[in-house]
């Protein structure tokens, strides 16, 4: 069996996952790292921050925000960066006619935010999602951060309050000037006693680049959507600890990539079960839901 067969025979199964889209949703994209021991098929050594300089697969996995369904993914070597190979995996997801009428939005850390991603969304003439990534703080970003006025800066200039401002920047390798909102927050370096006296602090500084208007969402909201991006992260958490995503693997790549791909079938099926069965459309992780379900027979 090659891999395309594998792909090909796997993709009939996993399109019964895309029914369950709700609808307007947002998907979230990351990438995980699961380390490898021996010499396997298709492993290479990259970014491993829990083991460096073991080689590792590097999977790209899509999340539908609020559901903790995994709905695709892409099979990757251990050299890659989490963009790599985003825009085939991306055009996999839109060629399914239920996520062309109901993914509005897609979302992702700084790993996304490229000329290349950003561009494919603002395609001319083709409905595309808009998106929302995050920007690294490079030093033309910070050099466009430092030029904002200060009557520009909305929200109280409080320690420990928020604050934010809307630029509108054009970053080298880019084709045009794009939406970044900067959210920025003054936090205390030094607490106790001495505090009253040296009144240090220090600015803690995120920016976001994104094609929704002011219309869609002002500043304040931009960086509360980003936020709840964080729930994406349960699902490797869930994923890994409890259901073994990271443990499996064969000499073989083509089965090492059909085992996750039937895992995140599993994963999926159970949590729609388990949602509609028990739990009133909320999520419960297979550590909860597992034991409960099997008292049943008991």
């Amino acid at each position: 069996l090659s891999t395309e067969q594998a792909r090909e025979w796997m993709g009939q199964a996993e399109q019964v996952i895309y029914q369950a889209i709700p609808e307007s949703c947002i998907a979230d994209w990351d990438s995980t790292v699961t380390t490898r021991f021996g010499h396997q098929e298709d492993t290479a050594i990259g970014y491993n921050p829990h083991k460096p300089g073991r080689p590792s697969h590097h999977p790209l996995v899509c999340v539908i925000a609020g559901t903790r369904m995994a709905l695709h993914m892409e099979w990757r070597k251990g050299n890659t960066v989490s963009a790599t190979g985003w825009i085939e995996s991306m055009e996999k997801v839109w060629s399914n006619p239920v996520a062309q009428h109901r993914i509005k939005l897609n979302r992702g850390d700084i790993g996304f935010g490229q000329e290349k991603i950003i561009a494919w969304h603002e395609q001319e003439g083709v409905a595309q999602p808009n998106y929302l990534f995050k920007l690294k703080l490079t030093k033309n970003v910070k050099r466009a951060i430092q030029a904002v006025d200060w009557p520009d800066w909305k929200g109280s200039p409080t320690e420990g309050m928020q604050q934010c401002a809307e630029l509108s920047i054009k970053l080298t390798g880019w084709s045009q000037h794009r939406r970044v909102v900067v959210n920025r927050t003054l936090k205390p370096l030094v607490t106790g006693p001495q505090e009253d006296f040296w009144g240090l602090s220090e600015e803690i500084v995120h920016a976001y680049v994104t094609n929704l208007t002011i219309e869609q969402a002002e500043g304040f909201q931009i960086v509360e959507l980003y936020r709840q991006r964080g729930d994406c992260e349960n699902v490797f958490d869930e994923l890994k600890n409890q259901w073994g995503f990271a443990g499996f693997c064969a000499h073989k790549a083509v089965v090492s990539e059909c085992a996750a791909r039937l895992l995140l079938l599993i994963y999926n099926l159970w949590s729609m079960f388990v949602r509609v069965l028990k739990n009133d459309g909320m999520h419960t992780e297979a550590i909860t839901s597992r034991y409960e379900l099997l008292m049943i027979p008991g």
